[in-house]
């Protein structure tokens, strides 16, 4: 690591402090939003005294023209989240901690949360910016990945320890080789 990577890492961390302190909330409760930030997906935090996820959600832009874009991800950052209502299962395979294999759940398609704090940040690799904002509103309607994403990291901060069905469960079903013969007419 050179001198220059080094200033720009001890900038970046400035910035995180500032940002932490301009949100008026305990340190530890960004920590789910900062890990979400540098190595991805969703996570939680929970104490004796309070809790936190962060919940990722994807958006990708591409253009066809020039065969090109980019992925904006947007964080929600929940501070003593709530479950107001879920609607549907959905049965997808998830990975968690240190386990080595997935597991089958079942997750709601939708879920509506309610906290005392929610707060976005939109990272733009495009641009290699983070809009970081306190939202007006406390509650907030998940659809899809972010629904499971935020049911995942909720049942950690209820039960600590997500449980499913390995997928050493599953069985394999072999199908003959499809045939591509096209009729000449």
């Amino acid at each position: 690591m050179d001198a220059e990577e080094i200033r720009a890492i001890f900038k970046f961390s400035t910035q995180e402090k500032n940002i932490i302190s301009r949100f008026e909330i305990q340190e530890e409760l960004f920590l789910p939003f900062l890990l979400s930030l540098k190595s991805g997906g969703s996570w939680s935090y929970a104490s004796e005294e309070t809790k936190s996820i962060a919940v990722k959600d994807v958006i990708t832009y591409y253009n066809e023209e020039s065969k090109t874009g980019y992925t904006i991800e947007r964080i929600y950052l929940f501070i003593e989240p709530e479950v107001m209502e879920k609607e549907g299962a959905i049965y997808r395979l998830e990975k968690c901690g240190t386990k080595e294999e997935r597991e089958l759940v079942e997750r709601p398609y939708c879920i509506n949360l309610k906290a005392k704090k929610v707060i976005i940040a939109e990272v733009n690799p495009a641009l290699r910016t983070i809009r970081i904002k306190e939202m007006k509103k406390k509650h907030i309607l998940l659809k899809g990945t972010p629904a499971y994403s935020a049911a995942h990291e909720l049942e950690h901060l209820e039960k600590r320890e997500i449980k499913g069905i390995p997928i050493w469960n599953f069985e394999y079903i072999t199908e003959p080789v499809e045939s591509h013969q096209k009729s000449i007419k």
